[in-house]
């Protein structure tokens, strides 16, 4: 996510929980809750100023560690589309919404593209729409994308209320040390891996792809 849209979504929720703490206090003289509806709309409108300002510090956290690692946004000028048959390396990751833990090797007899990318990525942001759309439409054909990000997730769960994601949203901590052949994929992003039943990555494309483009790299393995 742009670091403007948190920082204004962040404004925002402090600026209506601050609203509501006034109109709640206001006609009481000794400036604090009369009742227990009082007390209990305090505390949620309390409790949005304390998310809003977490999610901000989160935020630019988040900023200092990229700058520090080196990360950076796959341009047209290093884009690459290799054809390989390489063992897929196992590694674990989380539910960006249920912080289950599950492998790679738990998908295996499915066709899985892995999608690594981040939410201060523009065109991993551009890729979003045509994945949804791809996992939707060829689920039932054995077809399962996981979209891995390595932020923290109440930021990606931030972000999926403004962006949902259809695909299998996933995370891994700041950090992760990946098994080959994904070792190296978040340093530039968006970075995909197209992996077949038999977990052999066939395909790594470094850069954003279509639709269109996907869904012909992935037809003769479904």
């Amino acid at each position: 996510m742009e670091s403007s849209l948190i920082y204004g979504m962040g404004f925002i929720m402090i600026a209506i929980g601050a609203g509501f703490l006034w109109i709640l206090l206001k006609g009481s003289e000794a400036k604090r809750p009369r009742d227990a509806m009082e007390w209990f709309g305090a505390i949620l409108s309390s409790m949005l100023i304390i998310s809003a300002v977490a999610l901000m510090l989160l935020a630019r956290g988040t900023e200092k560690a990229i700058a520090e690692s080196g990360q950076r946004v796959a341009t047209e000028d290093v884009f690459q589309d290799a054809i390989i048959e390489v063992e897929a390396g196992n590694f674990s990751f989380s539910g960006v919404d249920d912080g289950v833990s599950t492998t790679l090797e738990d998908f295996e007899g499915q066709v899985v593209i892995i999608n690594f990318w981040a939410t201060w990525c523009g065109p991993c942001l551009a890729e979003i729409p045509d994945l949804n759309r791809l996992q939707r439409e060829l689920k039932d054909d054995g077809l399962v994308i996981l979209s891995i990000s390595d932020e923290e997730p109440l930021l990606l769960q931030a972000f999926e209320r403004q962006l949902p994601l259809d695909t299998y949203s996933m995370y891994v901590p700041l950090g992760t040390e990946l098994p080959l052949p994904f070792t190296g994929a978040f340093i530039i992003r968006p970075a995909s891996f197209i992996v077949d039943r038999d977990g052999v990555v066939r395909r790594y494309l470094l850069g954003a792809r279509s639709y269109d483009f996907f869904k012909k790299a992935i037809q003769p393995l479904l």
